[in-house]
């Protein structure tokens, strides 16, 4: 199965920079919103979405994430999209619904939602009415 190491992982990191960019950024009680062509960057990570939501623990730290609309992942290896996505920081669970797909090379999964447990290193694609879609080519030795 492909390894799926998912999106919005990068916005926790603590050791390298993040570069947030939108139309309208707002801050509010522990909520940060980007609204509007929004593009994340962390060293060759980007993230672009119409709208991203990061809540803050009373530490001021991002404990969730949340993004919606044309939501798009890549890191030059690995290509992600979903119409929402979600991540949870202290569970490690990204969660992508609707229209997910993950593609690293030629392999791919498709479904309605893949939620990946990253502590566990496992994952769940499930599809509502169509079936899941998976496409592997093993790597030769």
């Amino acid at each position: 199965m492909i390894v799926l190491i998912l999106l919005i992982a990068f916005l926790l990191a603590r050791s390298q920079p993040i570069l947030g960019e939108a139309d309208s950024i707002t801050y509010e009680k522990n909520v940060v919103v980007y609204s509007g062509n929004v593009k994340i960057t962390r060293a060759n990570e980007t993230l672009t979405a119409d709208k991203v939501i990061i809540f803050l623990d009373e530490n001021r730290k991002a404990s969730s994430a949340e993004a919606e609309g044309k939501v798009f992942y890549w890191d030059g290896k690995r290509k992600a999209k979903a119409d929402k996505a979600y991540y949870d920081f202290k569970k490690e669970i990204i969660r992508l619904e609707g229209n997910a797909k993950v593609e690293e090379g030629q392999n791919f999964v498709e479904a309605d939602e893949i939620i990946y447990y990253k502590g566990e290193d496992r994952a769940i694609a499930i599809s509502k009415g169509k079936r899941v879609r998976t496409f592997y080519i093993e790597e030769k030795k």
